[in-house]
Order: structure tokens, then sequence, then C-alpha cells
């Protein structure tokens, strides 16, 4: 679920607005759906040219596997705002991620086929954020769109904290 805010909700009256909202694409999940599916067809078969009916029981279990997968990955969340990007993670336990965006040091692309062919794409941000120095936004749509708009957003940011990126190497 990917969308772009048009009207820029005001986060807390901060002046913080809302840029964007999504989520990873299913796509991420698309070896365990295959796998879930072989293994119930499997299932199937072998109990009904065997009558054994716990059989059934693996397929079911693959099955509940595959849901499970499909409600954490929709249950994971992203957020652009103009100031920082939140990424909420957990089906039963919930988990949220910040990074400032001033605090970003570099953007990168990554698109490998499998993902391309989709029009998805990766986006990673490496920050001087010491609790999270890696931070990835897996298999979304109009990555490199976001990417360039993500890249306007952290200057922006910068430019308002009057903050520079130094390196002391």
């Amino acid at each position: 679920m990917q969308q772009y805010s048009q009207n820029n909700l005001d986060l807390n009256n901060t002046g913080e607005r809302v840029v964007w909202k999504g989520s990873s694409s299913q796509f991420l999940n698309l070896k365990h759906f295959m796998v879930a599916a072989i293994l119930l067809i499997a299932s199937v078969w072998a109990s009904l040219h065997f009558a054994v009916t716990a059989i059934l029981l693996v397929g079911a279990v693959a099955v509940l596997y595959a849901l499970y997968r499909y409600l954490d990955t929709n249950a994971d969340s992203y957020t652009l705002t103009s100031q920082r990007i939140i990424r909420r993670v957990g089906l039963f336990n919930r988990t949220t991620f910040e990074i400032e965006l001033y605090r970003v040091k570099d953007v990168h692309l990554f698109e490998p086929l499998q993902l391309r062919l989709f029009g998805l794409g990766t986006i990673h941000l490496i920050s001087s954020q010491r609790s999270s120095p890696l931070f990835e936004l897996k298999a979304i749509k109009n990555a490199a769109e976001l990417r360039e708009q993500l890249r306007h957003l952290v200057e922006t940011r910068r430019n308002e904290k009057g903050v520079g990126e130094y390196d002391t190497n």
C-alpha cells in the first residue's frame, strides 16, 4: 500500500507534515507462498493416495505459516514526514524506529532484477544515528521517485537545522 499525501497532514500541530506513507510489497513473501502452496498440494495428494488424513496437517501448517508471513509484512509500515522517517514493525509486538532526516548521511537505491520487474526497489539510508545506522525501506513501489523526494527532504531539513555532515576520517 503506497500513497503520496496531497493534503500534507500536520502531526501534533508541530509543523511536521506527512509526505508519504507506504509498506513493503508482498513480493518479499513469494518464496514462502510458493513453498506453502507446494506443501499444501503435496499433502492433499498424499492424503488422497495413502488415506492418511494426518498428512493434511502438514498442508495446514504451511498455509498458516504463509498467512502469518502475509499478515506480518502487511503490519509493517513506513511514514515519511517533513522531519523524520518512521518505520513501525511487528504483528503482535510493535516496535517503532525513527530517524531524524537531518541525520541521514546517504541514500542508496537498490533495484535487483526481480524487484525491478514489478516496479519495486529498496532504499537504504545510512545515518549518523547510533541506534539505527542502517535503515531500509524494503520492496516499495516507485522507489526511485521516493528516493529523490527523500534526498530533497534531507537537504531541506539540514538547511532548516543548520546542520552539515562532516566525516572525521
